[in-house]
């Protein structure tokens, strides 16, 4: 009971500040698009679009090195670890800054249709900033520290929010103020977090400290995972690239405008990964084959993802009017994309066997083809549906993107899990979602809605009375504490 009071205690510290964020985001979202017009949203979109891309260029997968690796180190030399990761990260960053400012015409104009060499210079800060607040993040991550976690969430949502406001009373509505508070917030947020963990960061030590993976170990296994990133991005990108194609910048913005609220849910499942990622590999490192934990974790975490995706569908007329009467085409763009969320995070479950073996150009392999079925997609629907067409089009492919993760990596770790649960319930939230999406009747929304959470809780009984045995143990315990 302790040890899984324990591993509770964990989650519950992470997730305060997971769901803290939540409700800023649901707060400050509604207003940033009250600020900022449709086509101004879309610029910010490309924007911050080609500031993850230079950023995921420069990572060179060294922060998913550095989670692989951390528990192969001793605890004394992980420092050095995050070191050599940093290291590598930064000289690929500056090599490619200056690639950028050589050609910061060309740069500007595909992004924005117009040369600014102050938005160039803002684009390579904003990169930096997301390395160094990446390393930050993985460093309280693996160490499972997460109250400090929480505090960088809470944080982060917090000094966008204020930073938003801030800087639209100095210069207006204008989409600059959304990457002022960006670049404002990572900035702070990644100081506070270096000096509270100041002496993991204290790696400057004279001479060399020999640790078990070097350079060539940590490129070896990231290299492939940051081909696997940009084909990621690539694949994130072709929607927008396809409306801004064949539609404009104010399509693009409704579409944005969609799927910034799915990316609050993001935080979700930022929450879960943080507390999945270093608990998967503890509990391999320790018991390799303990299949049992895997396949009950990808249970509960379906459960929860197809409830939180039918309630998202069924309240999405109301969370869309938050927005604001120009974002009101986002209702129809939206319940597609509650796929990206979903299935990203039920098969950050399922794929842990590609990264435990260090199988990682399987992730090459998926998102290549799930690449080559989003440009298909993409090419078949955006012409005729628009941003709303984008939308099917991605659904679908995280569905397979899903599917492709979890049959790979099964092929090297035998968990024996029961998808044939979750893939039902998954064909019947593609039903809702097509009707959510062409049907403006928002009282069958909901009713339909109704009936898919009875129904789900039906077929995943056994998860639901587990849950609840579980939920009365912890409030017996904390009962018995008092």
């Amino acid at each position: 009971m302790k040890k899984n009071n324990s591993t509770l205690n964990k989650f519950l510290s992470i997730s305060v500040g997971s769901w803290i964020a939540l409700i800023i985001g649901f707060i400050s979202t509604p207003i940033a698009t009250r600020l900022i017009s449709p086509d101004q949203f879309g610029k910010v979109s490309m924007f911050l679009l080609a500031a993850e891309i230079l950023g995921a260029v420069a990572l060179l997968g060294a922060d998913q090195s550095f989670n692989r690796f951390f528990y192969d180190e001793e605890e004394d030399k992980r420092k050095y670890l995050l070191r050599t990761c940093l290291k590598l990260s930064l000289t690929a960053f500056a090599i490619l800054s200056i690639f950028v400012l050589f050609f910061y015409k060309e740069v500007s104009h595909f992004i924005f249709t117009y040369t600014s060499f102050w938005l160039i210079l803002l684009l390579i800060l904003f990169a930096f900033l997301r390395i160094i607040s990446t390393f930050a993040s993985v460093v309280i991550r693996m160490q499972q520290k997460g109250k400090i976690f929480s505090l960088k969430l809470v944080l982060s949502k917090s000094l966008e929010f204020a930073g938003i406001l801030m800087f639209a009373f100095m210069i207006g509505n204008k989409f600059e103020v959304i990457i002022y508070a960006y670049i404002f917030s990572m900035a702070v947020v990644s100081i506070i977090v270096i000096v509270i963990e100041r002496d993991f960061w204290n790696f400057f030590k004279k001479g060399t400290t020999k640790i078990k993976n070097n350079s060539s170990a940590i490129l070896k296994y990231g290299a492939p995972l940051m081909i696997t990133l940009l084909m990621s991005m690539l694949f994130e990108s072709i929607d927008r690239i396809a409306i801004k194609q064949w539609a404009d910048f104010t399509e693009i913005g409704l579409y944005s405008a969609a799927f910034k609220i799915i990316t609050i849910l993001n935080t979700l499942q930022l929450n879960f990964t943080a507390f999945w990622v270093p608990l998967s590999y503890e509990k391999f490192k320790k018991n390799p084959n303990d299949k049992r934990f895997f396949r009950e974790m990808q249970v509960i975490v379906s459960f929860a993802m197809l409830i939180i995706a039918v309630l998202v569908l069924m309240f999405k007329g109301t969370i869309v009017h938050l927005l604001g009467a120009e974002y009101g085409g986002a209702a129809q763009i939206m319940p597609f994309l509650i796929f990206v969320p979903v299935m990203y995070t039920i098969s950050e479950v399922t794929v842990v066997g590609i990264n435990f073996y260090k199988k990682t150009k399987l992730h090459i392999l998926v998102v290549g083809i799930v690449c080559l079925f989003g440009v298909i997609g993409n090419v078949l629907l955006v012409p005729h549906l628009g941003a709303v067409g984008a939308a099917i089009s991605t659904g679908f492919a995280y569905i397979l993107f899903f599917s492709l993760r979890t049959y790979l990596a099964s092929k090297y770790f035998k968990v024996g899990y029961k998808l044939y649960q979750l893939y039902t319930c998954i064909t019947l939230l593609v039903g809702y979602a097509f009707y959510a999406t062409f049907s403006e009747n928002e009282i069958y929304t909901f009713l339909i809605g109704v009936f898919l959470l009875i129904l789900f809780s039906w077929i995943y009984r056994q998860t639901v009375k587990k849950i609840w045995r579980k939920m009365v143990l912890i409030l017996k315990s904390f009962s018995r504490i008092k």
